[in-house]
């Protein structure tokens, strides 16, 4: 007899359990529907425009945003420049009195607010006219010079230079000519020469 009711006691506990998983799971389910039900499109959700976005729902205002997002990063970069540094220098022997090209130049980048200055050296021949020219071949090509009668000293070095500033619509080259006072001097020693400044360049 106590078997029997044993066994009764186990299948309705058994019964028990899964008449209570049925009902979990019916719950589960309906709560699904109900959320899946209830979810709401983006497009429905009204959105007060307070940044003049042209929108009167979310998606509109988020894709609004992100336009505005990119164009005022488009700004940006049309304000952007990059800057480089230039130089070059060389050693130079004077063989004439005469104004002469000095075999140095620099080539400065299309779109570019530029600022070089040429420098001539002085050890053995007075720089007295130096001058940064837009023609290898040509004295007439100046775009800036100096005129001196004796070296100047700066930073403890006998130099005298010239600068240009320009806006270079396209690449140019710019050419370093020279007048030395020029004598034949066995004990005569190599001239520095130099230019040197830097191009901010457009980013696009």
């Amino acid at each position: 007899m106590q078997k029997k009711v044993g066994e009764k006691m186990k299948k309705l506990k058994e019964s028990t359990k899964i008449i209570i998983g049925m009902v979990i799971g019916l719950i589960l389910s309906t709560a699904s529907y109900v959320v899946a039900e209830n979810l709401i499109d983006s497009k429905d959700v009204i959105y007060e425009d307070n940044s003049n976005l042209v929108a009167n729902n979310v998606q509109d205002a988020i894709d609004g945003t992100c336009s505005k997002i990119d164009t005022r990063l488009s700004d940006i970069e049309d304000k952007l420049y990059t800057v480089k540094n230039l130089a070059i220098s060389r050693g130079y022997e004077p063989t004439t009195n005469e104004l002469a090209y000095t075999g140095v130049s620099i080539t400065l980048p299309a779109k570019s607010y530029c600022s070089i200055t040429g420098g001539a050296g002085y050890y053995s021949h007075i720089p007295l006219r130096v001058s940064l020219n837009s023609n290898s071949t040509s004295s007439n090509s100046t775009l800036s010079y100096s005129d001196y009668s004796s070296p100047q000293v700066t930073d403890g070095a006998s130099i005298n230079s010239t600068t240009y500033s320009v806006y270079t619509e396209n690449a140019m080259t710019i050419y370093l000519w020279v007048k030395y006072s020029y004598n034949v001097n066995p004990a005569s020693k190599l001239e520095s020469l130099y230019i040197t400044g830097f191009c901010a360049t457009k980013y696009k």
